[in-house]
């Protein structure tokens, strides 16, 4: 397990391996939602070396305040097509809160593929190419399970975060099994090519991050340059998840945020659907003349902004 500190910037080689981005381990657990019984048993049992069975993760970070008799939350970060766990956490740089906001951390790997790329099986247009058909949603949701049988993990309070093709994986985590999860939070993902392929049972809190000027997985939707195949705009993915979350139809615009500093001013639009069900929000971040990976986040406002969204919103 990896429990070092995040970097606090971006190197450019980093920066390289990130522009290739499109971007079974089970066990029984239950909600811990302060069950004595859970607590105890995760408190008594010694975790592993490294979580993830034949697809270990890159990052695991425990809390430096963490308590077993006290849950804390849990965040799940999804790498982009062809990068990886540990770059994808250093990218976003959520990590440097974890200690501050007693939060776990958790970065794991998809599967390589032909082209030695790691990938999630998420949507249909990103980004499965081989055709392999790893049940990542089985995964993913396993390696929280796991976790949650060694550590006290509140589960009304696990989180995702992904880019690219780790956005559309969280995308699809919110759609299939939005029971397991409290809020997403996604950076540049596709989504599936017809949107009524996702039906959650439940709503599920949700944020869309997209430059403006994206090549690789245009904001204003069509073909995504790996593998050609046609996404939605970022519009029709939060309206999707809106009316979903029987949001009201109408957004409202809040005030511009200063995320990326390569950009001048306060760069980033922000719409916010009210009245969701559940207190279950829907929000675009347009970030106006962002690429695909947008090359300078403010390395304290990004986390900070990821946070803030992901606190405000536990599962009911």
């Amino acid at each position: 397990m990896h429990r070092g500190k995040l970097l606090p910037g971006l190197s450019g080689s980093l920066l390289v391996v990130l522009a290739v981005g499109c971007g079974d381990t089970s066990s029984v657990s239950q909600d811990t939602g302060g069950d004595a019984a859970v607590e105890a048993a995760a408190d008594a049992l010694v975790p592993p070396d490294q979580f993830g069975g034949d697809r270990p993760v890159s990052v695991f970070r425990v809390p430096n305040g963490y308590d077993p008799k006290k849950p804390a939350p849990l965040v799940v970060v999804l790498h982009g097509y062809g990068a990886g766990g540990f770059l994808q956490d250093a990218y976003f740089g959520l990590g440097t809160l974890a200690d501050e906001k007693n939060f776990f951390l958790v970065a794991p790997e998809g599967t390589v593929d032909s082209k030695k790329n790691r990938f999630w099986n998420a949507v249909d247009t990103c980004c499965d190419f081989d055709g392999k058909k790893p049940d990542d949603v089985k995964y993913i949701t396993g390696l929280v399970d796991e976790i949650a049988t060694y550590y006290a993990i509140d589960r009304k309070r696990v989180y995702l975060l992904g880019h690219s093709n780790g956005g559309a994986m969280s995308m699809r985590l919110a759609c299939d099994v939005p029971e397991k999860f409290a809020a997403v939070v996604d950076l540049a993902g596709p989504f599936w090519s017809d949107p009524a392929a996702c039906k959650p049972k439940t709503p599920i809190a949700f944020r869309h991050m997209h430059g403006t000027v994206d090549e690789t997985v245009p904001y204003a939707g069509g073909a995504i340059s790996v593998g050609g195949f046609s996404t939605p705009s970022a519009r029709k993915i939060v309206d999707t998840f809106a009316a979903l979350n029987g949001c009201a139809a109408s957004p409202t615009e809040a005030a511009a945020v200063d995320l990326e500093r390569s950009l001048a001013g306060a760069e980033t639009k922000v719409l916010r659907f009210p009245s969701c069900k559940d207190g279950a929000d829907v929000e675009l971040f347009s970030i106006e003349g962002g690429s695909h990976i947008p090359k300078d986040f403010d390395p304290v406002a990004l986390p900070r902004s990821i946070w803030a969204f992901f606190e405000a919103h536990p599962r009911p």
